[in-house]
Parts: C-alpha cells; sequence; structure tokens
C-alpha cells in the first residue's frame, strides 16, 4: 500500500521509530540487547533447540504442501536434510542446490496452474518450519542470526491459521545488492542490514488485499550475531521491536480488525528462502538460539 493511503502522522511516527532505532544501533553495535515481555504475561510456548527438533511442536515446510504454484524457485526441506539443529543448539535453517523435480499431472488441483510445464524442476532447497500451534495475540520473540549470501530472502513472520492473509512479518529480509543486505536507508555509507516489517490484510477474492509497512530498517551486523526480533499484538495494536527497539506500530482500527476476529489465530514461520529466481543465490544458513511466545496470564 501506498504511503499516501495512511494518515501523514502514521508514516511521520513509523519513519522516526525507523530513525531513533538506527542511532541506538550505532551507539550499542557489540552487545546483545533485548526486551522483556510484559510481566502481566506468562510463557505458553518456547524452544531453546537443546536436542533435535521437536516435531510435537514444529512441522517441516508448510502446512499446505512443500511448494508454493507461483513460487518455483525454492522448494521447502520436507526431509531434514536443510533443517536440523547444530551441535550448538542452534535451529540450522539452509539454502542448498537440491533440485526436485515434478510431475504437474501428479500434483492435487489446487496446486497447479497454467504457467507450469507438465514436468519442471524446483532447483533449490531451503530450510523452512511452522509451529503446530496457533495463537491470537501476544508476544512473539526468536533471536536469529541471519543467513550470509545474495539474493536471499529470510523471514520471521505470523500466517493466519485458517486462511491468508492476515500476516505479520515481524521481518522479511532481502539481500538483493550484496551479502549484508544493504539497503537505501540513512547513512548507506555504513554497514548494515535492510529488513522489513509489514502487515497483510484483506481478502484477496474480494480485491480488498493490502499491505502496510515496509519500512527499511537497518540492523548493524544481524549476519554476524543473535539479534532478538519481537512482536507485542493485542487488540488495539501490533508493534514490532528489533533488538529492544520499537520499529513499527500499527493502531489504525480499519486495520487491526483484519486481526481481531475469531477465526484470526495465527502461526510462527521461520523460513531461509531466494530471492530471485534468474540468479544464483549463495548456499547459505540462518541461525535461531530460541523462540518464544507469551500471552496475557
Amino acid at each position: 500500500m501506498s504511503i499516501f493511503k495512511h494518515p501523514i502522522r502514521e508514516y511521520v511516527k513509523n519513519y522516526k521509530l525507523r530513525y531513533k532505532s538506527y542511532l541506538q544501533y550505532k551507539l550499542n553495535n557489540n552487545t546483545d540487547r533485548g526486551i522483556l515481555p510484559p510481566l502481566s504475561y506468562k510463557k505458553v510456548f518456547y524452544d531453546g533447540f537443546n536436542t533435535q527438533l521437536d516435531l510435537d511442536k514444529w512441522r517441516l515446510g508448510q502446512p499446505w504442501g512443500n511448494f508454493h504454484p507461483s513460487d518455483l524457485k525454492q522448494h521447502y526441506d520436507i526431509d531434514g536434510k536443510e533443517t536440523y539443529i547444530s551441535k550448538e543448539n542452534h535451529l540450522v535453517l539452509e539454502l542448498r542446490n537440491r533440485p526436485l523435480h515434478v510431475v504437474k499431472s501428479e500434483l492435487p488441483e489446487w496446486r497447479q496452474n497454467e504457467e507450469m510445464e507438465d514436468e519442471f524442476t524446483i532447483p533449490y532447497a531451503v530450510g523452512l518450519v511452522t509451529t503446530k500451534e496457533s495463537w491470537q495475540y501476544g508476544w512473539f520473540e526468536a533471536e536469529i542470526k541471519l543467513p550470509k549470501g545474495t539474493p536471499l530472502w529470510p523471514a520471521f513472520w505470523l500466517s493466519g491459521e485458517n486462511g491468508w492473509p492476515p500476516e505479520i512479518d515481524i521481518f522479511e529480509a532481502y539481500s538483493m545488492h550484496g551479502d549484508d543486505y544493504d539497503g537505501k536507508f540513512l547513512f548507506r555509507e555504513r554497514p548494515h542490514v535492510k529488513i522489513q516489517p509489514n502487515l497483510h490484510y484483506g481478502v484477496v477474492e474480494e480485491g480488498t488485499k493490502e499491505m502496510y509497512g515496509a519500512y527499511d530498517v537497518p540492523v548493524f551486523n544481524a549476519t554476524d550475531r543473535f539479534v532478538q526480533y519481537a512482536c507485542w499484538w493485542e487488540k488495539n495494536f501490533i508493534r514490532i521491536y528489533y533488538d529492544g527497539v520499537m520499529v513499527f506500530e500499527c493502531t489504525n482500527p480499519e486495520i487491526l480488525k483484519w486481526y481481531n476476529r475469531e477465526s484470526d489465530k495465527q502461526f510462527i514461520i521461520i523460513n531461509n528462502g531466494v530471492y530471485d529466481k534468474d540468479s544464483t543465490p549463495n548456499e547459505c544458513a540462518m541461525e535461531i538460539r530460541k523462540v518464544a511466545v507469551y500471552q496475557k496470564k
């Protein structure tokens, strides 16, 4: 959605949040930082990845399959080849050149589209996990080290249990210009990672699907250290924090109504990813140190 479709004060507010976050990162570049959930919240989900991946908590790939019919540059690992727990007790989501051959006629009809050839090969395998449990409202956080390479598209997001949208992108990261995710933000000469929080809402079939956000946020050294990414979602607001600094906020009731329906529970998705199907991405690994969800007591 264009910024001109939002009240100008809301755009200015988010611009100030991004500028504040840049200054905070600049002053505190080399320390682990974060923010705690409100004291009135209790932990309802946690994984510190201390042993093998807990398949009672996590699903390999999306609930609906191992690739998206409109995104044939990557398939999701469902065999545990690109998704595993490291000896450091981190969840590792790799991106590897591991082709998958697909015969269109063998797919369910809903997974087919007119653009597909009768047989085709999806070149890259990526790690993607989703929680089997879903929630409405709460505090969602993860500590993540982004993968190095280009052109990559890793993400940490929430998606609707009963349909899409709604979606809350805590971050999507794009390394289109280099392996440091270089972006077009203030003080571009400083090394930083450009990532974007945003919201998807509305109904695709009714032509009301919209996106709010996609503000570029710089994060220092996010490919070399674990950054805390958090989302605080309640009925009257959605707030997103990077390293304890609020970088995004939505309080618009016309947007939030799409997140407040009884059917709008969401599950967590974390994935590595390929951005540009016409380029050769670097093989790489994304690491997650912990994931937690808190809700009001």
